[in-house]
């Protein structure tokens, strides 16, 4: 095996214990805004070693010849208009990056990532639904429209969490989330648009009207997938990576549309 693919035991790398006076404030924010940041969980020679793996699992995704481009559809995006282009424009996404690289399946088991995740919940344990690299390259990232993440997968406990962890610095320039704080205690929103995707009609959830949510290169954003949010495109010349752990309760489970015949 070659240095530059050796993976470094986490067991040298710092892991940071959650005080229950720590996990209690991460509960009460996440319950009053839907969404809760962690400052810095990564840093260091560990968060270089997660960059430079993702840079890697990109770099052999586009050898192989595998699609990576995605796109949000739907008439939204003709009324987001970026220099002249229509969003004619999408992100990189890569499902499942724990079969990519054991530096980051190791992440599913890092106290720093999921300590805060179970906090948020209110649980000791939590249960995998999936995992994916988000990548908006310098230039030409699409924005997303405001969104609710329920109709990916809809629970029956609505534990369901989107843990990320940024890769670069996130500002509105290259991209970063923007959140309706508070949003998820309305539950599902029926209004949601199903033309070609899952979007809110942006006359009644705009953009410019969320609050964004900067984000520096090592830290968590841990939100609801009732939580309402939306991303602006990438017009820097900076990219901007997340990986995102999408964790839930194990008491919960996906709705199932039982058929009577």
């Amino acid at each position: 095996m070659s240095d530059g693919n050796k993976v470094a035991n986490q067991s040298t790398f710092v892991s940071t214990v959650l005080t229950p006076a720590k996990q209690t404030e991460i509960r009460k924010e996440f319950e009053a805004n839907g969404f809760v940041k962690i400052d810095q969980a990564f840093t260091g020679g560990h968060l270089s070693q997660i960059q430079k793996e993702a840079d890697q699992m990109i770099d052999r995704s586009i050898k192989s010849g595998r699609q990576l481009e995605a796109h949000w559809r739907g008439e939204w995006r003709e009324n987001v208009d970026v220099e002249g282009d229509k969003q004619a424009r999408g992100v990189l996404l890569i499902h499942n990056i724990q079969y990519h690289s054991a530096c980051l399946a190791q992440l599913m088991f890092h106290p720093n990532l999921i300590d805060p995740a179970a906090a948020a919940i209110g649980t000791t344990d939590l249960q995998l639904s999936n995992t994916l690299m988000h990548a908006k390259p310098p230039k030409i990232a699409a924005a997303f429209p405001m969104h609710q993440d329920y109709d990916y997968a809809p629970h029956n406990l609505d534990t369901l969490i989107a843990v990320t962890l940024y890769l670069d610095d996130s500002e509105v320039e290259n991209g970063c989330l923007c959140i309706y704080p508070g949003s998820h205690k309305q539950g599902y929103i029926e209004k949601h648009v199903h033309k070609g995707s899952h979007y809110l009609p942006m006359n009644e959830y705009p953009i410019d009207q969320a609050t964004p949510v900067p984000m520096k290169a090592g830290d968590l954003l841990i939100f609801s997938y009732l939580t309402v949010h939306g991303s602006t495109p990438n017009t820097s010349d900076q990219w901007r990576r997340m990986l995102l752990f999408s964790l839930r309760s194990p008491l919960d489970n996906k709705k199932v549309n039982l058929k009577v015949v």
